[in-house]
C-alpha cells in the first residue's frame, strides 16, 4: 500500500515539479523569516535533574545566589631554567589586560596567593571570576581574555586558558569541516555519476533538510533555550542522510531508465521502491534518536529529538522534492554516454527482469558465503567476539578538558595544573554544608584571641595612643565578624581532610549566621578514577557523614563538575539497557511491518546488535585503551 502511495507521489512530482519546488522554497523562507525574528544565542550549560549533583549546585546558588557566576583559570607556566617570580611583572600586566575587559568582575593572581604557585615555582594560575553566569558569558568577553591571554605569550611564557574562559559554543552551524565535507561528496557524486546535474540533486536535497530543520529550530529558540550542542548533531546528520537517501533513489532511477523505462516511469517506480525503503530508514533512524529522551537528560532529549526531526525532514524531501528535480533536469540527470544508452534501452523497451552481472566481484562474494555458510557465520562471530571484548571496560560519560584535544588550551591547561598541583586539582568537589551549629560567643572570644596570639608572634607595633588602640580594636573585631562565620565550617573542613583519598579540604563562604556553607575538597586522584567516584559516594553516604562530622545534624551535598560527570556517567550507563531494549525493540516490529516476515527481522536485529557490540568494543580499545595512539 504504502509503495503504491509514493508510486503516485513519484509521478504527480514528476509531472508537476514547479508546484513542489516552489511549495518547499515557500516553507524554507516562511522558516527563514521566522528565525531570523525569534533567534536567541545557544547555550553552553547543562542541567541534570534529579541528580545528586543537581541538586547540590540548586541548593549552592539558593545559599548564594553569586556562586553560579562564571570563573576560569589562567595557567602559566615558566620558559626553560626559569620561575614563576621571573615573570612576576609580565603576569601582572597580563592581570591588568584581564581585569580591564567587560564581564570580568575580580583576578587573582598568584604574587597574592602564594598557593596559586607550585613547589617547584614553575608552573601557577589566576584565578578569574566573571560577572555572568556560566553558560550566558558573551563572546566579547571571552574574546577580550583570550586576547590579553595571546599578547602574553612572550618571552617563554606558556599561559593556557581553562574553565569558562573559553567559548564552548559552536562559532557556526556550519563549520569548515561540514563545507569541506560536502565539497568532497559532490567531487565524488560527479565521478560515480558522470553528471554535474546528478551530482547537485543529493547536495541540494541535504541542504534543504537541514535549512528546514534548522530555521524551525531557531524559531522557537524564544520559547525554548537551546544547548549549544543540538544543531551540530543535527546538521552533521542531515547532510549524510539527506544525500543518502536521495541518492538511493536517483540511482534506482537511474537503473530503472537504463532498464527502457520512460524517464517518469522510472521516476515514479524508484519512488515507489527505493522510496519505501528511505521511509523504513529514516524511521528506524528517528526511533534511535528520539530515544535519547529515555536517558532523562534535557540536552541529550533535546539533541536526539532536533536530530530525529531532521531525519524525517530529509526523507520527506527527498521523495518528494528528488522525483520533482528529476522532472525538471530530464535526460540531464545522465552524461552524454548514457543519455544514449538510455535513448536505446526505451526504444527496446522496458526489461521486466532485472539480470545480475555474474563477474562482479560482489556476486562471486555472496556465491561464496552462500556456498559455506556455516563457515562464514563462525569466522565472522569470531571476529565481532575479538573486536567487541575490550566492551568489558566501557565507561559512558560526556567530554571534559582531559579528553580534549592535545593542541587545545584547555587540555595544555589540565596538563599543567596536574603537573603543578597533582592529578586531583582537576577534579575538585564542591561539598554544600547545611545544619552547621550556630556560631557562639565562645567561638567568637577563641578567635579574638588567636588572632591576638597571631599580632604577638609577628611582633606587631602596639598603638600608642587612645586612638590607635581603639582603630586596632576596631580593625580586630571587624576580622573576628568576618571570619567568626567560617569556625563551624572550617572544623568540618578539617574532618574532611582527614578522610581517605582527600588531599585537602577548605572553608570557601558560609553564610551570615555560620549555619551552612560551601567547602573546596580536593582529592587525591583524577576525576574519572574509580577512586574520586568512590570518594563522592562516601561523602553523600549520611552514616558516614554522622562518622566524618560527629554531629548527625549535620549535611553533606556533593556538586561541582567531578560530581556532575560522576552522576551523568552514571545514569548513562542505568539508561542504556533500556535504551537499546526500545530501540531494538520497535526496531524489530518496523522491521516486521516492512518485511512480512518473522526470520528476516530477527536476523537483522542480531546483526544490529553484534554491530553495536564491535562498535562499543573498537571505541574502548582506541580511545580508552589507547591504541594507535589517539587516547
Amino acid at each position: 500500500m504504502l509503495g503504491k502511495n509514493l508510486h503516485k507521489l513519484g509521478s504527480f512530482a514528476f509531472s508537476h515539479p514547479w508546484r513542489f519546488v516552489s511549495s518547499w522554497v515557500s516553507l524554507i523562507v516562511i522558516l527563514v523569516i521566522l528565525a531570523a525574528t525569534f533567534i536567541q544565542p545557544t547555550s553552553p550549560s547543562v542541567s541534570i535533574p534529579g541528580t545528586q549533583a543537581q541538586k547540590g549546585i540548586d541548593r549552592a546558588n539558593e545559599l548564594f545566589p553569586s556562586s553560579g557566576k562564571g570563573s576560569g583559570r589562567i595557567v602559566l607556566k615558566a620558559g626553560e631554567g626559569k620561575t614563576i617570580n621571573d615573570y612576576k611583572d609580565q603576569i601582572t600586566v597580563l592581570s591588568q589586560k584581564v581585569s580591564a575587559v567587560e564581564g570580568v568582575s575580580a583576578i587573582i593572581d598568584p604574587f597574592s596567593q602564594a598557593s596559586f604557585i607550585s613547589e617547584s615555582g614553575t608552573i601557577a594560575y589566576e584565578q578569574v571570576q566573571l560577572t555572568e553566569a556560566t553558560g550566558s558569558i558573551t563572546a566579547k568577553t571571552i574574546e577580550g581574555i583570550q586576547t590579553a591571554v595571546s599578547e602574553s605569550r612572550i618571552n617563554g611564557l606558556q599561559v593556557e586558558t581553562a574553565g569558562d574562559l573559553i567559548s564552548k559554543t559552536p562559532s557556526e552551524i556550519l563549520g569548515i569541516g561540514e563545507v569541506a565535507g560536502v565539497l568532497i561528496a559532490l567531487v565524488v557524486l560527479f565521478i560515480t555519476l558522470g553528471s554535474l546535474v546528478a551530482a547537485g540533486m543529493p547536495i541540494t536535497t541535504a541542504l534543504v533538510a537541514i535549512i528546514i530543520s534548522m530555521a524551525g529550530l531557531f524559531s522557537l529558540s524564544k520559547a525554548i533555550s537551546i544547548n549549544a550542542t543540538t544543531p551540530v548533531l543535527a546538521v552533521m546528520l542531515g547532510l549524510a542522510v539527506g544525500i543518502d537517501y536521495s541518492l538511493f533513489i536517483i540511482n534506482k532511477y537511474r537503473r530503472l531508465a537504463l532498464d527502457g523505462y520512460s524517464y517518469k516511469e522510472a521516476a515514479s517506480r524508484a519512488v515507489g521502491t527505493a522510496g519505501n525503503s528511505v521511509i523504513f530508514a529514516a524511521l528506524t533512524v528517528v526511533i534511535a534518536l528520539a530515544a535519547l529522551a529515555i536517558v532523562n537528560i534535557p540536552f541529550m532529549t533535546q539533541m536526539g529529538l532536533t536530530a530525529a526531526a531532521t531525519i524525517a525532514i530529509a526523507a520527506v524531501v527527498s521523495i518528494s522534492l528528488v522525483p520533482a528535480m528529476l522532472g525538471i533536469v530530464g535526460k540531464h540527470a545522465f552524461s552524454k554516454k548514457l543519455q544514449a544508452k538510455v535513448s536505446v534501452a526505451q526504444v527496446i523497451g522496458a526489461k521486466k527482469i532485472h539480470t545480475v552481472n555474474p563477474n562482479s566481484i560482489w556476486y562471486k562474494w555472496g556465491q561464496k558465503i552462500t556456498k559455506h555458510p556455516v563457515v562464514a557465520l563462525v569466522a565472522a562471530l569470531v571476529v565481532i567476539a575479538v573486536i567487541a571484548y575490550p566492551v568489558k571496560d566501557l565507561q559512558l560519560g560526556l567530554p571534559t578538558d582531559q579528553y580534549a584535544a592535545a593542541d587545545s588550551t584547555e587540555k595544555k591547561a589540565y596538563d599543567l595544573l596536574t603537573d603543578g598541583f597533582g592529578v586531583g586539582f582537576n577534579a575538585p568537589l564542591t561539598v554544600v554544608v547545611e545544619g552547621l551549629p550556630a556560631v557562639t560567643d565562645a567561638d567568637k572570644d577563641a578567635l579574638r584571641q588567636n588572632l591576638i596570639d597571631l599580632q604577638s608572634k609577628q611582633q606587631t607595633p602596639k598603638p600608642t595612643t587612645a586612638a590607635e588602640g581603639a582603630a586596632a580594636q576596631a580593625k580586630l573585631e571587624a576580622v573576628v565578624t568576618q571570619y567568626a562565620k567560617l569556625v563551624q565550617l572550617s572544623r568540618v573542613a578539617d574532618s574532611i581532610s582527614k578522610v581517605d583519598d582527600v588531599d585537602k579540604a577548605l572553608a570557601a563562604t558560609a553564610t551570615d549566621d555560620g549555619t551552612a556553607g560551601i567547602i573546596q575538597v580536593i582529592p587525591k586522584t583524577a576525576p574519572v578514577d574509580t577512586k574520586t567516584a568512590a570518594l563522592i559516594k562516601k561523602l553523600r553516604d549520611r552514616s558516614e557523614q554522622k562518622t566524618i562530622t560527629g554531629n548527625e545534624s549535620i549535611t553533606l551535598a556533593v556538586t561541582g563538575s567531578t560530581a556532575l560527570q560522576g552522576d551523568i556517567n552514571s545514569k548513562l550507563g542505568a539508561a542504556l539497557p533500556q535504551y537499546l531494549i526500545v530501540v531494538v525493540g520497535l526496531s524489530l516490529i518496523l522491521l516486521i511491518i516492512a518485511f512480512r516476515s518473522i526470520l528476516i527481522p530477527v536476523k537483522a536485529t542480531l546483526g544490529f546488535l553484534l554491530s553495536v557490540l564491535a562498535m562499543f568494543g573498537s571505541l574502548v580499545a582506541v580511545f580508552q585503551w589507547g591504541w594507535f595512539g589517539l587516547a
